[in-house]
């Protein structure tokens, strides 16, 4: 497999982890009602469990690390990377800031924390700056200071080796226990995970090797360990250590998925729905708020259970609508303003073709 070949499954990964960081805020936020017995209690802690938020965020930074590297090691131009990072990530959010700003200023709407809507908190929340308006983008700021990080681990690994990134990781994990370094960039941004784009890189250069020696029983076993481990993780308080239990999870899923295609157990990650997902998880991630506010208004879910739907059915049936609400305009997004703004940072690094004369 060359190592630039697209990688159909690893896109449908994202989309996997996008959808469960809705299944992650629903259940928080109806985690306050009372079960209906300890049946119900149970298997409403089993889906709070099952969907792993800050695990679902994890891999989205150890999937970054992956990604950027083998575009990287496809093409090392950094102006080239830090355009095409330009256009990833920032139109998108700037659309979804504006819609939230708009509704804000018509209807009063806002999701999460009431935020200051002046025109500078708008523009630097659409600068990623800030994350007070859309909460959520706290990780998409840290996606943004991350880029030089994943140009820094590539390059010191094509120069010195993979040891040196062990450093790294190991620095910030231990980075990761103090508070001032956490809370560094301000608002709701988090770096404990930040080693987990290192991981990424790591994963890109090295994982095949250390992939392709498991036999298929193991790969299969270990697989499911994973999958379990994230979800004790996903039960647990998130601690520091915790969240590097995730990131070891969240890597070797991604190892496995990337380079053993012939694993049937992931066979999930093939399906259209998955892949459609895959596709427009960026978008889906940045709109998912406003979904469950939506969702939320529809249904009311605390007086569906009130009237006697179980805790756990109300969890399933409102993260269901929030998805619903959604995907469509997720899709939207990505048609008109995440692939249009990502052809055009291509297109601008491309030189003309000269037209040689007949």
């Amino acid at each position: 497999m060359k190592h630039s070949e697209f990688l159909p499954r690893i896109e449908s990964l994202r989309g996997i982890a996008a959808l469960t960081v809705v299944g992650c805020h629903v259940s928080g936020q109806l985690s306050p009602l009372p079960g209906d017995g300890w049946l119900d209690g149970f298997a409403s802690q089993l889906i709070a469990a099952l969907s792993n938020g800050t695990g679902a965020v994890v891999t989205f930074f150890v999937l970054s690390g992956f990604v950027l590297a083998r575009s990287l090691d496809s093409n090392p131009d950094a102006v080239r990377f830090f355009r095409n990072r330009l256009f990833r990530l920032f139109p998108a959010a700037i659309a979804v800031v504006s819609l939230l700003t708009v509704l804000h200023w018509r209807f009063w709407l806002f999701v999460g924390y009431q935020a200051s809507f002046d025109p500078l908190d708008v523009i630097l929340n659409m600068l990623m700056i800030r994350s007070d308006i859309n909460g959520v983008m706290w990780s998409m700021t840290v996606e943004c200071a991350a880029t030089p990080l994943i140009l820094l681990s590539v390059w010191s690994l094509s120069k010195h080796g993979e040891s040196l990134l062990w450093i790294f990781i190991a620095v910030l994990f231990g980075l990761s226990f103090w508070g001032s370094y956490v809370h560094l960039l301000g608002g709701f941004t988090n770096l404990v995970a930040f080693y987990a784009f290192v991981a990424g890189v790591l994963i890109h250069f090295r994982g095949a090797r250390r992939a392709l020696v498991v036999p298929p029983q193991i790969a299969t076993a270990t697989a499911f360990a994973a999958i379990g481990v994230f979800v004790f993780c996903g039960a647990s308080k998130q601690t520091a250590p915790i969240i590097a239990l995730e990131c070891l999870s969240a890597s070797i899923l991604v190892m496995l998925v990337a380079w053993r295609q012939d694993m049937s157990v992931f066979k999930l990650l093939d399906f259209k729905i998955v892949r459609l997902y895959g596709r427009i998880s960026y978008s889906f991630y940045l709109l998912h708020p406003l979904g469950m506010l939506f969702a939320f208004r529809a249904i009311d879910p605390p007086a569906l259970q009130a009237w006697g739907m179980p805790l756990s059915l109300t969890i399933v049936v409102t993260t269901f609508l929030a998805i619903l609400f959604i995907t469509p305009a997720a899709w939207l997004l990505w048609r008109f303003v995440e692939k249009p703004a990502i052809s055009l940072g291509r297109n601008l690094g491309r030189r003309p073709k000269l037209q040689t004369a007949n």
